[in-house]
């Protein structure tokens, strides 16, 4: 058989919903520079940590804990990532509703700093608002020293620890004032 029969084939099998070529287009996402610390970009992404917002977890007791560091992060998309996501989407016969203006996602990490792990706890996909479109809650935990000195991942976390290293004071700082601000509240 042709391939362009073949083709047809498939199409007419899966149903013309999902086979519709997908209209991506690159939805600006404006990225506030004195609240994120550009790392890198990669051939689909750019890579952000929220800098105001990095913080050091606490303990049982509900002291500050030095070895645990909590960090948003944001992801924003190229037409190629954007076209993937609605592409799966499709596929996996999913809703693409809202999806039209996909523009990244916001990651809401806890990194072990001695352990040197990383957790990623919640995935908010986003519009060009900044606006959550889903969560995602994937609890997925990877080890760095396993991760290879070419993986985007590996060398974006590697920099967050990097900042957290010349940055402690500041941290501490932020820590301290989101527990006060946390205590006043409850």
């Amino acid at each position: 058989m042709k391939p362009c029969i073949k083709n047809l084939a498939l199409a007419a099998f899966l149903g013309c919903a999902v086979c519709a070529p997908v209209q991506a287009h690159a939805a600006e996402m404006v990225v506030p520079e004195d609240i994120y610390e550009w790392v890198q970009s990669s051939s689909r992404m750019n890579y952000y940590f929220n800098k105001k917002e990095i913080r050091y977890g606490t303990d049982k007791s509900g002291k500050l804990d030095h070895n645990t560091l909590k960090v948003p992060v944001l992801k924003t998309y190229d037409d190629v990532q954007i076209e993937d996501v609605l592409v799966k989407r499709k596929w996996r016969q999913e809703p693409t509703d809202g999806y039209e203006d996909i523009a990244g996602e916001a990651n809401y990490l806890v990194i072990n700093i001695s352990k040197k792990t990383v957790t990623i706890e919640h995935v908010d996909l986003l519009d060009s608002q900044m606006w959550a479109i889903e969560r995602k809650s994937p609890n997925e935990t990877m080890e760095l020293e396993k991760m290879s000195d070419k993986n985007k991942d590996g060398i974006f976390y590697n920099a967050i620890l990097k900042y957290e290293a010349k940055h402690r004071d500041e941290i501490m700082k932020n820590s301290k004032e989101k527990l006060k601000h946390k205590a006043a509240n409850e």
